[in-house]
């Protein structure tokens, strides 16, 4: 099992000091700790939609774009980052030593206080729920369950081996909702997307994130991203090994495959790294006709089959050009009546729209996007998705119901 075993050094992670660690940049983002497509000065961000903009100036005089700064050498997605251990501080009035951090956004559901009430075990459960909060920071709140944090370290907290492993596949939504996912475990308050342009994705394109929770009681991560994978598989996951300097491991990654055929030529690459959770999309709007492929809904339970470990979350983009209450209902009926009814999820994307109608509304793109964006941001219907708040419940929903197979 390529998981890796973890019973020999598991109680060397100390999972109370998660809480009081914060991440930062293991070396200055304006050097080469940056993905070069995220970076200001090879692209230009665009903030705003219509006549309503998040664009501010500090009182030291930079501008922000919904919290982005718009520094010409600025990067929104650093390469690699770290989680020291929290330094004390010793107050000069009281004498007393306490630990001076800064808060995490609400929409994590970190700084919430513990709840009585159980994980939400089912999709339903999940939705059956209000935003709350500020606005731009809102977390989604569900009424009869709690939610798992927003957090490398809660997600692998109770992990019997070293490696938990999520596979993303889809489309644009997908790839948002990884970009969001890898800021929201860094706890990043404001970022921007960045799209590929077509000729690079008609080639293959992937991205990954490995996050190592290391001996010395640090934790580290790293974004990879990957052009050309449809002629040049690329070496996934070579920064988790499971040894005495790297005890846990949380691995992510998201590849390019919009369509039913696309993504059943992925299928292989999921299974080879032995997935806990596959997150994909049915086609969306890049299927027009066809309202669910018999040979995809095959494969993912002959996966389903051979991995009595593996869970499965369906993420439906359910606007554009597609047969959408027809897929709707097929995908609710084989999710919830066929094989693996309860290592199965979906989730419709507009079953947790935000309610102020500034975010996630209609494409779920963001107004604050570099390069491509920039051209038909007059169809973007969000004021200030910088923070995302939507996609970032979206992913805290699928780890929530599918929290079983992170623990495995």
């Amino acid at each position: 099992d390529d998981r890796g075993d973890t019973s020999s050094s598991s109680s060397v992670v100390n999972i109370s000091r998660w809480p009081s660690m914060r991440w930062e940049p293991s070396l200055d983002t304006e050097s080469d700790n940056c993905i070069p497509r995220f970076r200001l000065a090879n692209s230009t961000i665009h903030c705003g939609v219509g006549n309503v903009s998040p664009l501010n100036v500090s009182f030291d005089g930079p501008k922000y774009c919904g919290g982005v700064k718009m520094e010409p050498n600025s990067c929104v997605l650093p390469l690699e980052g770290r989680w020291p251990l929290p330094s004390p501080t010793q107050s000069s009035i009281s004498g007393e030593t306490t630990t001076l951090l800064p808060s995490l956004p609400r929409r994590f559901g970190i700084n919430v206080n513990p709840s009585i009430l159980p994980r939400c075990a089912t999709m339903q459960d999940y939705m059956n729920g209000t935003y709350q909060g500020p606005k731009y920071d809102r977390e989604w709140v569900p009424k009869t369950c709690t939610a798992v944090p927003f957090s490398p370290f809660a997600w692998t907290q109770n992990a019997q081996t070293c490696q938990t492993t999520i596979t993303m596949i889809g489309d644009s939504h997908v790839r948002n909702a990884f970009t969001a996912t890898v800021n929201g475990l860094r706890g990043i308050r404001a970022f921007a997307e960045a799209h590929a342009d077509e000729a690079s994705k008609a080639r293959g394109i992937a991205e990954s994130y490995e996050w190592r929770w290391n001996g010395d009681g640090t934790a580290s991560d790293h974004v990879g991203v990957y052009a050309n994978t449809k002629t040049n598989e690329p070496a996934f996951f070579e920064d988790c090994p499971c040894n005495a300097e790297v005890i846990r491991c949380l691995r992510i990654i998201f590849l390019w495959a919009p369509t039913f055929g696309e993504q059943l030529s992925q299928m292989h690459l999921a299974r080879k790294w032995e997935s806990d959770l596959v997150i994909v999309e049915p086609g969306n709007a890049y299927e027009h006709s066809v309202v669910l492929s018999s040979e995809w809904t095959a494969k993912l339970d002959e996966m389903l089959d051979e991995d009595e470990n593996l869970q499965l979350g369906i993420l439906h983009f359910v606007w554009g050009s597609q047969p959408v209450g027809e897929r709707r209902g097929a995908l609710t009926e084989w999710t919830t009546s066929w094989m693996h009814p309860d290592r199965k999820s979906y989730l419709p994307q507009d079953s947790m729209n935000d309610n102020d109608g500034l975010q996630g509304r209609m494409t779920f793109h963001y107004a604050c996007g570099l390069g491509r964006v920039d051209a038909g941001n007059d169809n973007i219907n969000a004021a200030e998705p910088c923070t995302d708040v939507v996609d970032t419940a979206q992913i805290r929903a699928f780890i929530t119901v599918h929290f079983n197979a992170l623990s495995n």
